[in-house]
């Protein structure tokens, strides 16, 4: 089934915080290899641009042969913590800012 450019852009997205987190998976350029396109048609597409319709197609299926080689493996789960005018706020992901600052 092809994905809609949405479900791409949230699964690559998604992809590009694991792999910050330090989870083994194939990088963005091995996606897009595998894909048959440039890595920057994927980022382009992670931007908002819209990709031809073979590309989206082709990143659909590589996208699920990822799911299911990497089914098997742990997803990273780390706490993070938004500090905001509301107060603070905890969840799971990669955070935006580290948890610790040094201070000066």
């Amino acid at each position: 089934m092809v994905k809609s450019f949405s479900e791409l852009r949230r699964w690559l997205s998604t992809h590009q915080r694991r792999l910050r987190a330090g989870d083994a998976l194939p990088t963005i350029t091995d996606i897009a290899n595998r894909a048959g396109c440039h890595r920057d048609t994927i980022y382009a597409l992670l931007a908002g641009d819209r990709i031809a319709g073979h590309i989206q197609h082709a990143l659909s299926i590589v996208i699920d042969r990822v799911e299911q080689e990497t089914a098997h493996q742990t997803k990273t789960r780390l706490l993070n913590v938004q500090i905001s005018a509301a107060g603070p706020k905890l969840g799971f992901g990669v955070a935006a800012r580290p948890l610790f600052v040094a201070r000066r």
